[in-house]
């Protein structure tokens, strides 16, 4: 896969492809162009139907992303217009990850912050180690955090605990953070990898027009109803009941024996 930063990396083992924010140096902060990188990877991904399951992570296990290149900020953000632009690459790889038709899950080790949380987000699930920190420094930095990004969190834990997060600007262990919403699961540091691979392993064994039917609804069930697209719902549907998968998930019941799905 041609990534031209060398500041994101794409590998893949079986039926997981894995997306590795790699600037250790620099506690994987997001460097401009890597957004650029992240979104070539996704779309590899989704297009190559080898890949069943996505799992994003920091190099290292110091970091999952700390936030934003603070000393790009002078030329990235010197002014509202070069702010606008700056965020328009990591708004596309928002929507990319957002629509991809797969799982994805966000494996964090330690730091968790500012644009880091806001790409941790963007995934379908959140394992962190118990080292993990998060936050949203925005009020401690002067900037006005896309809406876009806000609106996720406000989905994710509430108003009233998303204008703490905002407004304070703190940091939140693992804990407090599994307690309000904003992670999946707490995991030992030596066993995260080990476990979020195994459960990963275990999404991409399962049926996967099933799973991608449930991603597309519970993302429509978040909006207004005269917005849906109750066309498509009703097509992957029908889609899936009409599926060799349903037939062979009927079959392997009878038979007393796992299934196997091959997406079609």
């Amino acid at each position: 896969m041609d990534l031209t930063s060398g500041l994101v990396r794409a590998e893949t083992n079986g039926p997981i492809g894995w997306l590795i924010w790699d600037n250790p140096t620099k506690l994987n902060a997001l460097s401009p162009g890597m957004s650029e990188d992240a979104l070539r990877v996704i779309e590899a991904y989704a297009a190559d139907p080898a890949i069943k399951v996505v799992i994003m992570r920091g190099a290292g296990r110091k970091a999952f992303i700390s936030g934003g290149d603070i000393k790009s900020f002078e030329t990235t953000r010197a002014d509202a217009e070069a702010a606008r632009r700056a965020r328009e690459a990591p708004e596309r790889l928002r929507r990319a990850m957002l629509g991809l038709e797969k799982p994805l899950i966000a494996m964090i080790y330690g730091y968790c912050l500012g644009g880091g949380l806001g790409m941790a987000l963007n995934a379908d699930l959140r394992f962190a180690s118990t080292d993990a920190r998060f936050s949203v420094p925005a009020a401690l930095r002067g900037i006005a955090y896309a809406p876009e990004g806000l609106k996720q969190l406000v989905d994710l834990v509430g108003p009233s605990v998303a204008k703490d997060i905002m407004f304070s600007g703190r940091r939140l262990d693992a804990e407090e953070a599994l307690r309000m919403g904003l992670i999946n699961r707490i995991v030992a540091i030596e066993d995260l990898e080990a476990q979020t691979v195994a459960y990963a392993e275990t999404l991409a064994a399962n049926a996967p027009l099933s799973i991608r039917a449930s991603k597309f609804f519970i993302a429509q069930l978040g909006i207004e109803r005269a917005e849906r697209d109750e066309a498509r719902m009703d097509a992957m549907q029908r889609e899936a009941e009409n599926s060799e998968d349903f037939r062979e998930a009927t079959r392997s019941f009878i038979e007393k024996r796992k299934p196997v799905f091959r997406g079609r």
